[in-house]
């Protein structure tokens, strides 16, 4: 997989993975691991059912890895449902929730066909 091409196609900031990470091979490792965890589905399940702590809960751990694996687009939107969401607040987020979807899924395409 070309993990810099990777990070052009899904609007991340490649340089500041491997400024992090050090190397291709363990960026796509943890890539790889992180579309194999169940954050982003247990986010989309929580708000389906208006469990807005537990939206606050995923949305904020999915920040946490984005952010470090500079998944710049997924980690602002998760940012943004992650505030939205803080102190319990039970907002309308159907359009964020959306933003979130094609984000994580344009990560897993990208990463699947790399």
């Amino acid at each position: 997989m070309d993990v810099k091409k990777f990070y052009l196609d899904t609007n991340s900031n490649y340089e500041e993975a491997l400024s992090r990470m050090m190397n291709d091979f363990l960026i796509e490792k943890l890539v790889s691991k992180f579309i194999s965890n169940n954050q982003y589905d247990a986010l989309i399940s929580a708000y389906e059912n208006k469990d807005y702590q537990a939206v606050f809960t995923n949305a904020h751990a999915l920040k946490g890895v984005a952010g470090n694996l500079a998944l710049t687009s997924l980690f602002e939107i998760a940012s943004v449902i992650t505030e939205a969401t803080r102190n319990g607040a039970t907002p309308n987020l159907d359009q964020e929730i959306e933003m979130l979807k094609e984000s994580y899924s344009l990560i897993v395409n990208c990463f699947n066909n790399g």
